[in-house]
Formats: C-alpha cells, structure tokens, sequence
C-alpha cells in the first residue's frame, strides 16, 4: 500500500520529522533530503588541542558518540569511540605483508581509543571543534591507565588497573555525567595477523613495551569490559567495571525510575548470544555524586531467556517471512559471579549448546535503547546461521513495566528487508544496528550491511549504501522506515545521536572505502589514491571528482 502518491513523507513531531524520504544510492557522496544539510565536523588525523595545546589527532573508525551539555544545545563536549585502526589506511600493511614494525602497532594503538571534543555552533548553524580546550583530549589503545572496579578487581589475569582501551564500538551515557564505552572485539588484537580476518592485529607479539604482552587473551582478561569515563573532567581516572560482565559488548541503555534499582541493558554483538540486564545494589539519588559513581560497582547481571524461542529464523537466506514466532514471552536469569570474566563462553558451556541457541541466542545483539514509555528496543543485526539476512528491531516490554521485574513479553517490532514499496525511500531498511529516540520518542536507526555484500547482485541490491531510517513510533506511519540519509561507499554510518533540542544530529561515516585494503588482493595501492574505493570526504569516486584518502568522519546534520 503506497501512502503517498508522489513522493514518500515522514511525519513525526519533532525538528527531523517531516522530511520527503530519499532514494537509495550507491554514490560515493553523504546525502540528506532537500532543506536539510550536513557538514563533516571533523575527519581522521585532524588535529586539535587541549588546554595546554599539545595536538591530538582525531581517531580513526568512530562509532558511538554522545554529546554532553556546556551551554544547553549551543556548546558541548562530544564524547566518540574509535573502534578499530585500518592498517592499510595508517601505514599501507596489508594482511600478507609479514611482520609489523613497533612504530607501526604504536600507530594503530594512537588511532583507537576515545576522542573528547569540545564543540560550538556558529551563528550560522554550523558546528566547530574549540581548540585549544581543556577539556580536548584522548584515551588511546597503551594508554592512560585505567582501574578496575567490582568483584574481578585484582583477580588474576585483570589485575587493578590496565593500559587503555581498545574495541570501543557503541556505548552509552549515565544520569550522573559519564559516558559508558563498550570494548567489543577486543581478541583479535591479541592473535596472530591473519590473511582471512581484518580484525586480527598481533599487538602482543609485535612492540618493545613489556605490556604489550596484556593484549593476550588467553592469558589476560584486560579488555572487553564497560568504561566509564568522566567528558566534563579531564583528571578522572577512568575505570572498567568487571559487574557488567565479560563479553562483546555493543552498547549500554540505562532506565531508572524513582524509587527502583538503577537498571543497565547490554546486548552482546555476535550471532547467537545474548542479551542482558545489570540491576544495581545501589539506587541512583540526584546530586549525589560520590554515590551515584559506584553504581555499577556492584549489582546481578542477567540474561534474557527466550520463549519459546530467541531467534528469528528463516527458511533460506533472503527470505522475508519467518518459520519461527515473532512474539513471546521471558525471563531473567542470573549470571554466576564466576561467569563474569568470559560470560558468554561459561554461560555456553553452563547451560549446554542446544539449550543456549534455543532460549537465549538472538541474532546478533547490537544497540539497545530505552523509550521514554519504559520499553526497550533492541537491533538485532542478522544471523547467517538462521537465515536472517536483514534482521529486525524487537520491543520488549517489562512485567508491570517495572525494570527490575524477572519476567517480560516481547515482539518484533520492525522487520529489515525489502517492503516492495515502489516510493523512493521506502524500500526498507536491513541489518539495523545503532537506535536512537528523538525528542518527540520517534525512532531512528543506522544499518550495518556488510561491506562485501553492498551493491551486489544479492539480497541487499535494492538497499545500496547503508544508511539513516526514520521509524515513526505512533500516528499514521508508525512502524514504517523512512530513508533519511545515505552513507558513501563501503561505509557505515554509526552513533546518531541529538542535541537536547533535537535541532542538531550528529552521526559518524566509519570506514568508507573499506575493502582497499582489507585483504591481500584488495584494490588499493598505498599512496595511490585513484586505486582506493571511496574518496569521501574529500572526493567522489564514483564521479571521478578529486582522488582523496578516505577518512572516517563525524558529521553534524542541521535543517537549512
């Protein structure tokens, strides 16, 4: 059923809301409807400076970012992830080049980590990075130390402390202040290079700094932990809390209402695992600091179980019309402390493998988000070994909608894949994976399709680039995606996230171009630009504008 005769328009009640959708592309080009513009705020490599005007380089490959409030929606500080390095990009390596060189790993180990920008709008509604600040600065792979909190502080293999942060993907923010990073793929820096796997780095066995050796995973439990660091104070230790479990953590969603445990949702990032829940020992009190900032010290984790079962399941790839039910009920059950260091391994092993897949795998759990009517919404990206290529967005709701309840119902509330809608921008979103509500409660989701299946003669050809869906949560076009902005190519487009007045979004543009160099046989020749896949920002590969490196970027998007 086609709602509008020329073109499709998303009506919601709020500043990004009434927009006419846009069509798919596989151009090399960041678009955006007409009467809204975007413009990249900062690139990799860019420089800014602290307070004391030492340069920081903007990292490389941003995800999540959060904006936190100076001057209301005006002038803030921007709180970004940077998830992983592209060796080629950084210093032209290629996965059957060898060995690396110390100063090579220290290069990838300076573009992960987390950048801290503060940023202003200009009179004329466009964004600026303020530099030199105080509050500018940046957490890197090796460094600075952070500690650790909760009950696997100074166990063996974690230890008190330990050097940075790595495989910082989505994340999250806390009433008090602080923003929550998630380390997701944090085993492949810590394995040998591999030619058929782009996330495998060999840091523990390359460098000349005895710490390298904490890369390792099978002898230490340093990484894949929740960090909570302090945008507003640039002498806050930053500290990962061992409560929230061990696993591939994608993001973090809080929900407190008064009077009840403060309450943290987490989705596991890999086919067949799990979602979860942390309930805190403590309960967060406005204005009280020093209390609120152990609130994630302590606490039970658990994870959900499915009935009758937890994933969406499909008769062949492609298919659109699930064999398995697309509503239930379920449980919480409680995670055993001594499964907190490799959750979802133990959990595994604990409940036996069939058991696991039937009630509490899913199909890969990427971001999570809480509505302001108390439910939850969780991505659940896509699941080869099920047949579910585009996966769907599921609601789930709590017994009495109070958080801390063991039991809940849940449904599949938006479906990827093709709708057959024959009006541009319509044509329907797949592989959701970050969410995030408006100031009116609307819905919005990025989609992550897999570089190598992009624009190809496949189930993913109507979709073309990933892009940016507006999904209406009430009125006439509830549920229904609209395509509001489309990413260059080869990338994904991560982290959106509001100002309070909803007047300016921001969104990331992560690895664009990124099969140059992601095998040995990839396209790109190191310092010859015509040979990359992507151009952007700078250029345009697909009309041949300006060969350009291309950069990972954060855009800020504003109406005209």
């Amino acid at each position: 059923m086609h709602l509008f005769a020329e073109a499709a328009r998303a009506h919601g009640s709020s500043h990004f809301g009434d927009f006419a959708a846009i069509a798919a592309s596989s151009d090399d080009v960041f678009q955006v409807p007409t009467g809204y513009r975007a413009d990249v705020l900062i690139s990799w490599g860019d420089i800014f400076r602290d307070g004391d005007r030492h340069a920081l380089r903007y990292g490389f490959n941003n995800d999540f970012l959060a904006y936190f409030p100076l001057k209301g929606s005006s002038e803030g500080l921007l709180f970004v992830n940077h998830e992983y390095p592209d060796p080629f990009y950084l210093h032209g390596y290629k996965p059957d080049a060898g060995t690396k060189t110390p100063a090579q790993v220290q290069e990838e180990q300076d573009s992960v980590g987390n950048s801290i920008l503060h940023v202003k709008r200009r009179r004329d509604g466009s964004w600026k990075v303020v530099s030199p600040s105080e509050y500018n600065r940046r957490i890197y792979g090796d460094r600075p130390q952070l500690e650790f909190t909760g009950p696997l502080a100074g166990a063996d293999g974690i230890g008190t402390s330990v050097n940075g942060s790595l495989g910082n993907c989505s994340g999250g923010i806390t009433p008090w202040g602080t923003a929550l990073s998630c380390e997701e793929n944090f085993s492949g820096y810590g394995t040998a290079v591999k030619l058929d796997d782009p996330g495998s780095f060999g840091w523990h066995v390359f460098g000349d700094k005895p710490e390298d050796a904490e890369y390792d995973p099978t002898t230490f439990k340093k990484y894949g932990w929740v960090c909570e660091h302090d945008p507003y104070d640039p002498e806050y230790m930053a500290r990962k809390h061992t409560a929230l479990g061990r696993f591939r953590h994608e993001n973090t969603a809080f929900r407190h209402e008064p009077g009840k445990q403060f309450v943290l949702y987490m989705g596991d990032d890999k086919a067949n695992e799990g979602l979860y829940k942390f309930v805190s020992a403590r309960k967060f009190k406005p204005r009280q600091w020093s209390s609120n900032r152990r609130i994630l010290e302590e606490g039970q984790l658990y994870i959900a179980r499915w009935e009758p079962e937890g994933r969406r399941r499909f008769a062949a790839a492609g298919d659109t019309r699930p064999i398995s039910v697309t509503e239930g009920k379920g449980t919480w059950v409680p995670v055993p402390a001594d499964a907190l260091d490799d959750t979802a391994t133990k959990l595994r092993a604990a409940f036996g493998t069939d058991e696991f897949d039937a009630r509490f795998a899913t199909n890969r759990p990427e971001d999570v988000e809480v509505h302001e009517d108390g439910s939850v919404y969780v991505a659940l990206t896509n699941n080869s070994t099920v047949f579910d290529s585009h996966g769907s967005v599921r609601r789930l709701r709590e017994e009495g909608n109070d958080p801390e309840a063991l039991e809940f119902r849940w449904r599949d509330y938006a479906a990827g894949g093709p709708t057959g809608s024959g009006d541009p921008g319509t044509e329907g979103f797949s592989s959701p994976d970050n969410l995030v509500f408006d100031e009116a409660g609307n819905l919005w989701v990025v989609t992550d399709i897999s570089s190598s299946k992009l624009n190809k003669a496949n189930e993913y050809a109507y979709h073309k680039n990933n892009a940016l869906f507006f999904v209406p949560t009430s009125g006439p076009n509830k549920g229904i995606a609209f395509r509001f902005a489309n990413g260059p190519v080869e990338c994904e487009l991560t982290g959106p996230y509001f100002t309070p007045d909803g007047r300016n979004l921001f969104v990331n543009v992560q690895h664009p171009g990124e099969t140059t160099g992601e095998t040995s046989t990839g396209p790109g020749v190191f310092g010859q630009e015509a040979t990359y896949t992507s151009w952007w920002p700078e250029g345009n590969r697909t009309t041949e504008d300006t060969p350009a490196t291309p950069k990972p970027s954060t855009v800020v998007i504003t109406r005209e």
